[in-house]
C-alpha cells in the first residue's frame, strides 16, 4: 500500500452512497473492494479518460455505499491504493464520466440497486444518451400491468414516467407465445414516482441493460 495517499475528489450522493474520483496510475489497476474504512463497500467502478482525444487524464470512478470519513483503501489486483477523498461539486463531474458511470451502474446487477437508488441524480442526465436500437423489446402497458417483448427477463427495470423516474424489481414473470414471446411481470417497485405515463425504460439485466421500446397494449 502506498505511503502517500492519492488525492480524490468525493462526490456524495443519498442513502450514504458516494463516488471517488481519483487519478487512473500506469499500471491500470482493477478495483476488488475496499480494504478499509470499514462499514464502506465497492458498488461497482468504470475507468474514464482511456479513449482516444480525452483529456484531462485517466481517472478511475468508483461507486461507494457508505462514505469514508478518513483514507480509504482500495484493493486491486495489482496492490492496494491508498486515497484521500476530498468533498467536490457534482459539477466537476463530467459528461462523459456520468456516461461511463450511469453504464456501470446499470450493469451491476441486483446488487448495485442501492447504489443506483443513491447516486442516481448524478448520472440521470447522461441516461438520454442510452437510446433503444432497432428492434429493441418493448414494454407495453396494459393497464396497471406491464409485459416485456421476447424471452429475456431482467432483474428490475428502471422507468421514467409523466412524474419522474423509478426503479421496479421484477418479482416473478410469466412467459406466453401467442402473438410472440412475451413476459407478463410482476412488479415490486423500489423507489420513485408511480409508473404511470411512462415515456422511457431501461430492462436491468445481471451483467447488462437494455433500452426498450414503450409502446400501449
Amino acid at each position: 500500500m502506498s505511503l502517500n495517499p492519492t488525492p480524490g475528489q468525493l462526490f456524495a450522493g443519498s442513502q450514504s452512497t458516494a463516488v471517488l474520483r481519483f487519478p487512473l496510475p500506469p499500471s491500470l489497476p482493477i478495483p476488488l473492494g475496499i480494504a478499509a474504512p470499514e462499514g464502506v463497500t465497492l458498488a461497482t467502478w468504470a475507468f474514464s479518460g482511456l479513449e482516444e482525444g480525452a483529456t484531462g487524464g485517466p481517472v478511475c470512478l468508483v461507486a461507494l455505499e457508505g462514505i469514508p470519513g478518513s483514507d480509504l483503501t482500495l484493493a486491486t489486483h495489482f496492490r492496494d491504493l491508498s486515497i484521500r477523498p476530498e468533498a467536490a461539486s457534482p459539477d466537476a463531474l463530467g459528461g462523459a464520466e456520468r456516461k461511463l458511470l450511469a453504464r456501470a451502474l446499470l450493469t451491476a446487477g441486483p446488487a448495485g440497486l442501492p447504489a443506483l437508488a443513491g447516486l442516481f441524480p448524478l448520472i440521470e442526465t447522461a441516461l438520454a444518451a442510452f437510446a433503444p436500437e432497432d428492434g429493441a423489446p418493448a414494454l407495453i402497458a396494459e393497464g396497471p400491468h406491464h409485459a416485456l417483448t421476447g424471452t429475456a427477463v431482467p432483474h428490475a427495470l428502471l422507468l421514467h414516467a409523466a412524474d419522474g423516474w423509478s426503479c421496479v424489481r421484477v418479482a416473478a414473470g410469466r412467459l406466453r407465445f401467442a402473438g410472440g414471446p412475451r413476459t407478463e411481470l410482476a412488479l415490486d417497485p423500489l423507489w420513485g414516482t408511480r409508473p404511470e405515463g411512462i415515456r422511457a425504460a431501461f430492462a436491468l439485466h445481471a451483467h447488462g441493460f437494455t433500452p426498450l421500446t414503450v409502446r400501449a397494449a
